[in-house]
């Protein structure tokens, strides 16, 4: 992990449930002093969920374009990328919402190219949050220590570590080997699931609690296929 132990991790997930227990309360602050108070946090969850939304509408987006090019399994991995992604932004909109503040998001262009060249940036997108992003921003919210800030930056970390090993695959063969690559995943019965507390993704029916958040099992959403 980062710069935030593992000790501090697990703390982190054990209190969550209890933080998110006073959202009414915590909304009561006022937003200018939190301004004063937390600085960074705030700076962090507003770039935090801007690159979520961004996420989100990127995958949307490639789905779509995955669809018209009969790339269906592709498109179900896409399309549940982008819930995964929502699911990050959201709790970063209920987290400044919690210091008085409104997520405030871009607009951006999204460029769409072929399938190929989709998964490629999507690779690239994902390893960066991996190994850069996402570490810098936990390392940023340790100096103010706002915990609920930290455990769901810490959430979407290692909710996009889960799809590491995917990613790298993807990014090794989609270039020259892309026909057999495709044809393989094509070939997969996909189900994939994601946890509405905190992202994670899996491909089959859970039947543990969450592996990031601890939750019950029954926060997994099953992820319908894009039409």
């Amino acid at each position: 992990m980062t710069e935030i132990s593992r000790r501090t991790f697990l703390h982190l997930s054990v209190v969550s449930p209890f933080l998110y227990q006073f959202p009414a309360l915590a909304a009561k602050r006022d937003g200018n002093k939190m301004n004063t108070i937390y600085p960074r946090t705030i700076a962090v969850l507003q770039e935090a969920f801007k690159a979520e939304m961004t996420a989100y509408n990127r995958y949307i987006a490639y789905t779509s374009k995955a669809l018209t090019e009969k790339y269906p399994n592709i498109a179900y991995l896409f399309y549940t990328l982008s819930n995964s992604e929502k699911i990050h932004a959201e709790n970063y909109s209920r987290v400044l919402a919690t210091l008085g503040l409104e997520a405030i998001s871009d607009q951006i262009t999204i460029e769409v190219s072929g399938t190929k060249r989709n998964l490629q940036k999507a690779s690239q997108s994902e390893l960066t949050k991996i190994q850069a992003t996402y570490p810098d921003f936990i390392k940023e919210l340790e100096s103010e220590a706002f915990e609920e800030a930290i455990i769901c930056c810490v959430y979407s970390w290692k909710s996009h570590q889960q799809h590491e090993k995917k990613v790298k695959e993807i990014e090794k063969f989609s270039g020259i080997f892309f026909g057999s690559v495709s044809s393989k995943i094509e070939g997969l019965n996909l189900d994939f699931h994601v946890c509405k507390v905190c992202g994670s993704t899996i491909d089959k029916v859970p039947d543990t609690p969450c592996v990031i958040c601890n939750r019950s099992k029954s926060n997994y959403q099953k992820i319908e296929r894009p039409v």
